[in-house]
């Protein structure tokens, strides 16, 4: 049972830009397209193994590490990725005091273009002329893993791989997405299965042993043929102990592995969903749905797995028990099909009951997520009163639901345990007046039969436990379903066509837009364009539209009709994350993530340096507030910025905007946080950046000092231009 256990996976690390450099020159030897930008947005400053490996599928590669020693590669398709041993061992924010048996990350990738028998050639990053590597160092200067690379064109080339999951389309989200998972893990099962084979045989011997112990030893007195069976009955006892901890923990460590996948998967797809799919969905009843994880999880890991694993050895003991007494056989058979009946009429009620309870404590969990966001407005209002009681009514209804839910589960395992009770008592019953009938059959078949009919029903009884999980698990299916079934944005690496630096020209042209079916229009027939490098400044009551032009640019929302183009171009042919990385965006309500203000303005532009961010912060003038601070740049933030007042996380948000070096920069009232002085300086601040970026300026009020190009003034349904205006 060979690689039954193994050991820690193997992290093998390396540079963002390393990462990017090898992504390069993969495309520049292979003629792809490659945008530099672009690809930076998917690449973390540390890379590790699996999201290279995306990220190389993304460009139409396969990959996959493998052992090989350099003597090898010369039987290897190049190129190969190989990785330098014993450098930049540590990336950027290694735990010094993680565990030592950890894998250490190995640090520069290289890649390797030929491969003989003495020497060879490869490229380390930013190296533009091929180095000679002899094989008699090979083995000392490279890691013993590499990167075995293959070339795949789908039709859908230059999507991620999230968004080449969604483009196929065709498959709905259900218990057969583990089919493949599972499949990943072949010698594992193997191991499981033969782990399983010799459970079931050592299951098979205890009531042979017995029945012989009961008709020959004791009968005979045979005290030296008990101590050989009864050493021999330990020794099995004791392998079929340690078979059943080995086959629970490849089951348990597969299941877990299923489990960071299936999490992985969820979230990333989670992430790229459209806007309107959020806005139409209470924040806590996305979190109960990814939280229903855990009921697949212990689902796929339980019960489930060696119930159908022991479930084809059951006609082995069938055949056993028929070989022993047919009558004694139907009777089992008779009373294991009243359980199986019992289970087939408690299933669709189980089933509504499951699913109310989901519902429930998904709206629980809505409830209390809108309202702790919003708990400086409860107690403002004076709401908590209120809150306690309805919190209350839903916490009843939520826990009456439960009840009856493990009520029913109750009343079956009861009633199925009974019947259970029933089967042993009538083949003690029958078995006995066939012992009493002298026709050969004996007490210690009696014996051995009882354990043998026990054996079969412990796997009916386990169903019934098993099928109440499966009922949640299922419920979780399908509720994950509403997101994995819901089509992503599309996101691609592989750029269209030529990035342009310059500032972008954006145009309206008879755009009309709802947010729904029967909804009011917000605007229609609107035609309007923003030249490029100009200061535009849209002003307007509230209400008329103003941020869903903004949202409607950068592709949150689609036009009913019209069309929306940057540079001549529709973006509706391009992709989120091409069309998004054109923008800056200060939005109307700024939001911060835990963690250190560093680790908040290099979200955008994960590969900024510290000069780049101070520059940025400089322009939006909170460089000194931050500078003031007791940690500078590394002070930590609570949730949605906590730490900061509303006019410091708004002027942090410019700056992360402005870190981003975009075409175009959106300022959605930007300013409202801001006093008198700070709203002069950031007036000046974006004056200077006329000519090097588009600039699109939402107000109620034009700043004092704020040089506009172009004045848009909207009303409820209808814009109209002005002549350009300083205040």
């Amino acid at each position: 049972m060979g690689s039954m256990m193994q050991p820690g996976a193997r992290t093998v690390r390396c540079r963002g830009e390393h990462a990017l450099w090898i992504l390069g020159s993969l495309c520049q030897m292979f003629r792809i397209p490659f945008d530099q930008g672009l690809a930076a947005l998917h690449c973390p400053p540390c890379c590790g193994e699996e999201h290279l490996q995306r990220m190389l599928q993304a460009f139409g590669f396969t990959a996959g590490m493998r052992s090989m020693s350099p003597g090898k590669l010369a039987t290897a398709p190049m190129p190969v990725i190989g990785f330098l041993r014993g450098s930049d061992q540590q990336r950027p924010g290694h735990d010094p005091g993680s565990k030592p048996n950890a894998e250490v990350e190995r640090g520069i990738p290289v890649l390797i273009v030929r491969a003989d028998q003495e020497n060879l050639l490869l490229f380390r990053p930013g190296s533009h002329h091929p180095e000679t590597l002899p094989l008699s160092e090979a083995g000392t200067s490279l890691d013993s893993h590499v990167l075995l690379l293959g070339r795949k064109l789908p039709v859908d080339a230059g999507l991620d791989p999230e968004a080449r999951v969604n483009a196929l389309g065709d498959t709905k989200f259900g218990f057969r997405w583990f089919i493949p998972e599972l499949l990943n893990f072949k010698c594992i099962w193997r191991d499981v299965l033969t782990a399983s084979l010799f459970i079931q045989l050592i299951g098979l011997g205890t009531p042979l042993f017995t029945q012989v112990v009961i008709d020959k030893v004791v009968a005979h007195q045979a005290r030296n043929t008990l101590f050989v069976v009864a050493t021999g009955m330990a020794v099995f006892m004791a392998f079929g102990s340690l078979m059943t901890w080995l086959r629970q923990y490849l089951i348990l460590h597969t299941g877990t592995r299923i489990d960071a996948t299936l999490c992985c998967k969820v979230f990333a797809h989670l992430v790229r969903l459209p806007m309107p799919y959020f806005e139409a969905r209470p924040t806590g009843t996305l979190v109960a749905r990814i939280q229903g994880v855990e009921s697949i999880r212990q689902f796929v890991s339980g019960a489930a797995v060696t119930l159908l694993l022991d479930c084809p050895f059951l006609l082995v003991f069938m055949a056993v028990m028929f070989w022993y007494s047919w009558q004694l056989s139907l009777v089992a058979l008779g009373i294991l099909l009243l359980i199986a009946l019992l289970s087939a009429l408690v299933t669709p009620v189980f089933r509504r009951r499951v699913n109310r309870q989901f519902l429930l404590g998904a709206r629980n969990q809505a409830f209390m997520t809108e309202y702790l966001a919003g708990m400086d407005t409860v107690k403002a209002l004076q709401m908590e009163s209120g809150l306690e009681e309805r919190y209350g009514e839903y916490l009843a209804a939520y826990l009456g639901a439960g009840f009856a839910t493990r009520q029913l589960a109750n009343s079956y395992n009861v009633a199925a345990n009974l019947l259970e009770q029933t089967m042993t008592l009538s083949i003690l019953g029958v078995g006995a007046l066939l012992v009493m009938g002298h026709n050969g059959f004996t007490i210690g078949q009696l014996v051995a039969f009882q354990m043998f009919a026990a054996r079969m029903s412990q796997p009916m009884l386990r169903l019934v436990g098993l099928w109440q999980e499966f009922q949640q698990a299922n419920i979780a299916v399908k509720r994950l379903g509403d997101i994995m079934d819901m089509p992503a944005e599309p996101h691609g690496l592989v750029p269209s066509r030529l990035r342009n630096t310059q500032p972008g020209r954006v145009e309206f042209r008879d755009v009309s837009f709802r947010y729904g079916p029967g909804q009011p229009y917000v605007f229609r027939n609107l035609s309007l364009a923003f030249e490029s490098g100009k200061l535009n400044v849209l002003m307007g009551p509230s209400g008329c539209g103003k941020s869903t032009l903004a949202k409607l640019l950068l592709g949150f929302w689609p036009p009913a009709d019209g069309r929306v183009s940057i540079d001549g171009r529709d973006i509706r042919h391009m992709s989120a994350n091409e069309l998004r990385m054109l923008f800056g965006v200060v939005p109307q309500d700024t939001v911060l993530f835990s963690g250190t203000i560093y680790d908040n303005l290099l979200h955008p532009n994960p590969h900024a340096g510290f000069a780049d961010v101070v520059m940025a912060c400089r322009h939006a003038g909170i460089h000194e507030v931050i500078e003031a601070l007791p940690q500078g740049y590394q002070t930590e933030l609570g949730e949605h910025g906590v730490g900061l007042s509303g006019g410091q996380r708004q002027r942090i948000a410019i700056a992360r905007a402005l870190l981003k070096r975009p075409r175009i920069l959106i300022f959605d009232e930007a300013t409202s946080g801001l006093d008198q002085l700070a709203a002069e300086r950031f007036a000046a601040t974006v004056n200077s950046l006329k000519g090097q970026a588009t600039v699109i300026f939402i107000t109620h009020q034009v700043p004092t000092g704020l040089q506009a190009d172009e004045l848009f003034r909207f009303e409820p349904g209808r814009a109209e231009q002005g002549s350009g205006c300083q205040s």
